[in-house]
């Protein structure tokens, strides 16, 4: 059962028992107010997902009550209770958004056909609505992705470059925290060059071999991992930190894991996902790409001051 909540406006206390006896047999929630001020009072502060409001009340009208909530942009679909021989008014309320109306006396069938209905186009818009939102997300995100492609075509500073990229993993994670932490090829130990958000890292080394286990395939194995702490326990970072959340993608070339990026959440218990995960794979992949740019500049650079080396003198 959803028990999701049904808000009932009529100053019939007979009516309104009878609708609060009906519902909750279905698994609804109901909640009730005698007055057009008071239901409309409780449709903007606890946004029921039906409401059920009777055409005459003391201080107003149905009618009124939905034009109002339509001036205040609370979109709650709505059915019009009405009496016998107001199908004319019933129509009005149809056109000003009611999802339906009821003709008294009805039927409990009558009754849950109509909220069904309702609750079907209430379920419809949130779903709407989520996709919207995810579609924006989405647009935001992509945007920082060009934004740090653009960096790297600028041939920014690497130290800057770093930053921008956990600035952006912080961002398209919604982590509390990220880091990049790059391999030392002799020592074999991980050093953060790079944070974004707080606390900051309790070291900027750390060994391949510590933390909890699940993290060792990320450089073991050139795995993606996203783990989520168990309620009352927390997850060991390399650096000795505790994680509820934390999504980690290796730097990885030709075979070669150059380091990692890591994003984590340190409050929240909100897991990361697989969208998360590929946004920082893409932002780990532009780090590889301006490492190899980097190193192949130091290499020209050292090869072009040997070229121009003056060359030794004749012996005599």
């Amino acid at each position: 059962m959803t028990e999701e909540r049904i808000l009932i406006i009529d100053d019939s206390t007979e009516l309104r028992s009878l609708l609060e006896s009906i519902l909750p047999f279905s698994g609804y929630k109901t909640l009730s107010a005698s007055t057009g001020e008071e239901g409309l009072a409780l449709a903007t502060t606890v946004c029921p997902d039906v409401i059920l409001v009777d055409l005459e009340l003391p201080d107003t009208t149905g009618l009124k009550v939905i034009e109002e909530l339509n001036q205040r942009g609370v979109e709650i679909p709505t059915i019009m209770i009405t009496g016998y021989g107001s199908e004319g008014t019933a129509a009005r309320a149809l056109r000003l958004g009611a999802q339906g109306y009821l003709v008294k006396p009805f039927t409990t069938e009558e009754v849950l056909s109509n909220v069904e209905k309702a609750l079907v186009v209430r379920r419809l818009n949130r779903e709407t609505a989520q996709l919207e939102a995810q579609l924006e997300a989405r647009e935001r995100h992509f945007r920082t992705l060009s934004a740090i492609g653009r960096a790297l075509v600028e041939e920014i500073d690497l130290e800057l470059f770093y930053q921008r990229i956990v600035d952006a993993g912080a961002f398209v994670t919604r982590a509390e925290r990220s880091t990049l932490a790059l391999r030392d090829p002799i020592s074999e130990q991980l050093e953060i060059v790079a944070t974004r958000g707080k606390p900051d890292p309790r070291t900027t080394t750390a060994s391949p071999q510590q933390g909890a286990p699940g993290l060792r395939p990320v450089l073991k194995e050139d795995t993606n991992v996203r783990l989520l702490a168990a309620d009352g326990e927390t997850i060991l970072l390399r650096n000795g930190d505790e994680v509820n959340a934390v999504l980690q993608v290796p730097l990885r070339t030709q075979g070669q894991i150059l380091g990692l990026l890591s994003a984590d959440r340190q409050d929240s218990r909100l897991p990361f996902d697989k969208h998360d995960e590929l946004m920082l794979a893409l932002l780990a992949d532009y780090v590889v790409i301006a490492l190899k740019v980097h190193r192949s500049k130091a290499e020209n650079a050292a090869g072009h001051s040997e070229a121009e080396a003056p060359s030794a003198a004749p012996s005599a």
